[in-house]
């Protein structure tokens, strides 16, 4: 007989006003086929439990895989892992280079799609609620082997869940274009199928956040094509999803009610009251105790931007007269009465982290369009139509000649628009800029720490390391070069 493994432990998941937490249930573990998945409440324990999957790995690598190693932040003290991090010192022992709940959540994504097709339907399960849910464990499947293609490279693959226990666990690294052609893009494709399209939850992997994650795989693939048909089909569901905040409380409105915005797509909610205390601080905390400063490159191209209504709802301004070094970022919390904002203390956030939201997306498009036409008037119409409505003049085409001075343009506005929302790193490594980048930067840090400047100018250290633990439990797969073991 099968010796069945399964651990789906669910705090409560996903809640605000309105939007409340996706369920709330008792923790369930080691149960099996015999005794679970049985029931509609079943169908949603589980998916539940993928989306406090989420919640684990992205705590505290929301900041270290998305923004932490770019030019968006620099080292906030003398914490040696965020100076190995702002510095590209990761190694084995790196946390952030640990997957465990990545693959945790792969793992219970696994079982939602091997046993929800066999919960009977009932007045409390229809085909289209059973089909959702299922569709939200392909595409968080896919969300997270497409982490982890960009921040490791190859990676073993598994899809089916590991349930007897004399079965070898152990599997080889699959080379990264495998994974994105053969898993990523499948999963992603079923999930469109199955997907409800009228469920516009702004906390659930919804039609709009698949067909927004297919755009950005698309263009990590770099077919252009593929990524404007799926960001056309964004842009059809204009009943839900657009860009319009003209003020910075609507634009705060993203991170702090993204229900009540068409700009928010997919967000996950974070209470530490439920879900515990979490590493979302290392950008804004109680005390002076983040991690990380905004780094100056950046906050020098806001300061030239006075009227850009990102501005002052991204850090405290009132830093900026007094001298203060930035070193809390605001746009995830709420404002006081004297429009100040309200720190949580370190590690007990409530914050509504923005994991897909309109403007990504239209970025990303005009990005395949400068990459696919000669024509720039529709990549402008976007950059422009954002800067409008963000308070900011309009860029002229003729001052951008070329394609990579087009493609400048938009990552520059992309940093602007969606800073410490972990895309800063990953856009740098899709257009290949990694090198050009951050090698003069990471000097400039060396320099000021008065050590040895090696910089940044090994492309092999733009993957992650992986983990000691996990190469000490897995003997099938090899460290990446240049790290050691």
């Amino acid at each position: 007989m099968k010796k069945l493994l399964y651990y789906i432990l669910i705090p409560g998941l996903l809640a605000s006003a309105g939007c409340k937490k996706y369920l709330d249930q008792e923790p369930i573990s080691d149960l099996s086929p015999q005794s679970f998945w049985k029931s509609p409440d079943d169908a949603r324990t589980g998916v539940a439990a993928i989306y406090d999957g989420i919640q684990r790995t992205l705590n505290g690598n929301y900041t270290d895989w998305g923004d932490a190693r770019s030019d968006n932040f620099t080292f906030g003290g003398t914490g040696e892992n965020q100076i190995n991090v702002t510095l590209n010192g990761l190694n084995s022992l790196t946390g952030a280079a640990n997957w465990n709940n990545l693959y945790l959540t792969i793992g219970r994504a696994n079982l939602a799609i091997k046993y929800i097709p066999d919960i009977p339907l009932s007045g409390n399960l229809t085909e289209l609620q059973r089909n959702n849910y299922l569709a939200q464990a392909y595409a968080i499947r896919a969300y997270m082997y497409f982490y982890a293609i960009r921040l490791w490279g190859g990676v073993p693959v598994r899809l089916e869940p590991y349930e007897n226990l004399n079965e070898d666990p152990l599997a080889p690294r699959t080379p990264a274009d495998e994974v994105l052609n053969n898993v990523i893009i499948p999963d992603l494709t079923k999930a469109w199928s199955l997907v409800d399209k009228t469920n516009t939850n702004v906390w659930e992997m919804n039609a709009g956040a698949v067909l927004a994650l297919l755009t950005d795989v698309y263009m990590w693939k770099k077919d252009y094509a593929k990524a404007l048909e799926s960001s056309q089909n964004l842009i059809n569901l204009s009943f839900r999803y657009d860009v319009s905040a003209t003020n910075s409380t609507d634009w705060r409105k993203i991170f702090l009610d993204p229900a009540s915005t068409k700009e928010a797509i997919w967000s996950m909610h974070w209470d530490y009251t439920r879900d515990g205390s979490n590493g979302i601080s290392k950008i804004g905390s109680g005390g002076n105790t983040s991690q990380y400063y905004i780094d100056s490159t950046v906050f020098l191209r806001y300061e030239s931007n006075k009227n850009d209504i990102r501005r002052a709802a991204t850090y405290d301004t009132a830093l900026v007269s007094a001298g203060t070094r930035i070193i809390q970022i605001g746009k995830f919390y709420p404002l006081n009465s004297s429009n100040k904002f309200v720190y949580p203390a370190n590690a007990q956030n409530d914050a509504k982290l923005t994991l897909y939201r309109m403007a990504d997306v239209l970025l990303l498009r005009a990005e395949a369009l400068n990459k696919t036409s000669a024509n720039k008037a529709p990549v402008f119409t976007i950059l422009n139509r954002i800067r409008t409505l963000r308070g900011i003049t309009p860029l002229v085409a003729a001052d951008y000649p070329t394609d990579r001075d087009v493609e400048t343009a938009i990552l520059n506005e992309r940093q602007l628009e969606l800073f410490g929302e972990g895309k800063r790193w990953f856009d740098l490594v899709r257009t290949g800029r990694v090198i050009e980048v951050m090698d003069p930067l990471v000097r400039y840090r060396q320099r000021l720490l008065g050590i040895s400047e090696t910089g940044f100018d090994d492309p092999r250290k733009i993957l992650w390391p992986i983990s000691r633990q996990a190469l000490t439990r897995n003997t099938l797969i090899r460290q990446n070069d240049p790290y050691s073991e």
